[in-house]
């Protein structure tokens, strides 16, 4: 089948000029290809952010051997637990994507003991700001602890599929976050 479209000439400034060239070397002298690929790709995200979602980046796996997965979505939920076997916490967020599935990211930190310091008598810990705690003092750094930990990722088709693997106390606060709008345009 032949589709009859004519040339189109795109003006271009002499400062980005470069851009056009190396996108060119990129694609294999094929710009034309460059071009249609960046514009489907600017299209998606800026239809996506218009309906409240964002490109998501999430850690996946264990911690040394850490791969990043993206998706168009939105998080509906953050939460903060302790972990139910041993020692330690759980940060879990929900998303719900673009494809109308729900996404449950859990990052396990073990033995957050350690990095907040034993708790006093009252049972919080001695170093409310990590600055001073023994994380820092123990040879650590901002770049190692912020990606440390376990990852994982689950996709789940429907919100009574996501039910089954989370706490009733996190199920209903991402039940109320969905009765929200997916985003509040304020004239303020």
């Amino acid at each position: 089948m032949e589709v009859d479209v004519p040339n189109k000439t795109i003006y271009v400034s002499d400062d980005d000029l470069p851009l056009f060239a190396r996108a060119q070397e990129l694609s294999g002298d094929n710009l034309s290809s460059a071009v249609v690929h960046a514009l489907r790709r600017f299209i998606e995200i800026e239809e996506a952010r218009k309906v409240g979602l964002d490109e998501i980046t999430v850690l996946v796996g264990t911690t040394g051997a850490h791969q990043r997965k993206r998706f168009m979505g939105a998080r509906l939920v953050r939460w903060l637990q302790k972990c139910a076997k041993g020692s330690g916490t759980e940060i879990l967020s929900v998303y719900r994507t673009a494809g109308k599935r729900f996404v449950l990211h859990t990052r396990t930190l073990s033995d957050w003991k350690y990095a907040w310091g034993d708790p006093d008598y009252e049972g919080n810990p001695k170093n409310w700001g990590i600055w001073g705690s023994k994380l820092w003092s123990g040879g650590w750094d901002w770049e190692t602890f912020k990606e440390s930990g376990d990852y994982a990722f689950q996709v789940f088709e429907s919100l009574e599929e996501l039910k089954a693997h989370v706490s009733e106390a996190l199920y209903q606060a991402v039940t109320q976050a969905m009765d929200a709008p997916p985003l509040e345009d304020l004239d303020i």
